[in-house]
């Protein structure tokens, strides 16, 4: 089975694959569908992200298995997890991560792939704007450390025979290296059994870790992501981001695969490289540190400085809570300028 990165596909536009070998595209992928399904006129005054109806199109050819949709941009759209539940039911597809309320948001989804069947929990992290379910509304399954737990605890105790998967939107934007909360909540879901943990958000290439034997891949980075079209065509990623990564988790070991975007449309197969081996690319200088080496190692190379805290924990305490209302009055002042055009929204890696 095969995981990839961030899918916003704008109206009138379609991507072209090239180069990728026909057993990867005849194995079942699970894309971070990032934004709604639905179309510009569904936005407010053009701002925020989406998918087209047609975005699955772009991916003719391919085996297309559940979408994550745990993501802060699910809601731009109004009634976007509604929407995109029914438009991806109508294409045969499942989704996960998200629902119409939060026992429907928590609901794993299963996949075959190669004799072996997956279990799939996602769930986004709020501080970056993924808004939770609760009984009534529709929402996100909220990134926190006992519910994601218990969530692995119950899938593994049902299929202790199968593969269970955790999958995270988390993490600040362009930030490489995962936050220690994340980094520890994954150590603890595969020391519970869980096969493999996926990380999205950041929009650029994390490192893939080992840990115990098993893949935890901190950022997968963009791809299929629509060039201009967004936020009144002010969102163009750097060149930072044009590395694009797949992790296809196989019978005889995990595999990394590099792809390259090539603006405006085009997604170009590169290489693959075994995970696990000691050349690998994407090993971490961090490989092997406990929690709290960690935590030294990330307050020295952090990439994301300016103003936002560092978490430690994902379990709910009060300490977490003052750093969400700090992030979230941040963010509302540079949503603020931003729009009123102080704030360039052109992203810088």
């Amino acid at each position: 089975m095969i995981f990839s990165g961030d899918v916003a596909i704008a109206d009138g536009v379609s991507f072209e694959f090239l180069d990728f070998p026909d057993h990867l595209k005849n194995s079942p992928w699970c894309i971070n569908l990032e934004g709604a399904i639905g179309s510009i006129d569904d936005l407010s005054n053009g701002w925020g992200c989406y998918n087209s109806t047609a975005w699955v199109q772009s991916f003719n050819g391919f085996k297309l298995g559940p979408l994550f949709i745990a993501n802060n941009h699910i809601h731009d759209i109004e009634g976007g997890v509604e929407k995109t539940l029914k438009l991806a039911s109508g294409a045969g597809l499942e989704c996960f991560g998200a629902g119409l309320n939060v026992d429907k948001a928590k609901r794993r989804v299963s996949c075959a792939s190669n004799g072996v069947e997956y279990h799939l929990i996602g769930c986004g992290w709020p501080v970056i704007g993924c808004q939770a379910a609760d009984n009534r509304a529709p929402g996100v399954n909220t990134l926190e450390g006992n519910r994601v737990r218990e969530l692995a605890k119950e899938a593994i105790g049902k299929h202790p025979s199968d593969r269970t998967v955790v999958v995270i939107h988390g993490n600040y934007e362009f930030e490489r290296y995962p936050q220690p909360a994340h980094r520890k909540l994954a150590f603890q879901l595969i020391d519970l059994g869980v096969y493999a943990v996926i990380f999205h958000h950041p929009h650029v290439v994390g490192p893939v870790e080992r840990y115990k034997g098993r893949t935890i891949a901190y950022s997968l980075g963009n791809w299929a992501f629509s060039y201009g079209e967004f936020f009144s065509g002010k969102l163009k990623f750097p060149q930072s981001s044009f590395h694009q990564i797949a992790i296809e988790l196989g019978l005889d070991g995990d595999v990394l695969h590099h792809a390259k975007f090539i603006p405006p449309n085009t997604v170009e197969y590169q290489r693959a490289e075994n995970i696990g081996d000691d050349a690998m690319s994407l090993v971490p200088e961090f490989e092997g540190y406990t929690h709290d080496e960690y935590i030294i190692w990330f307050k020295k190379n952090r990439i994301k400085r300016k103003l936002l805290p560092i978490y430690q924990d994902a379990d709910s305490s009060l300490f977490n809570s003052m750093r969400d209302c700090w992030i979230k009055g941040r963010q509302i002042l540079i949503d603020a300028a931003t729009k009123a055009g102080v704030k360039s929204y052109r992203r810088r890696g």
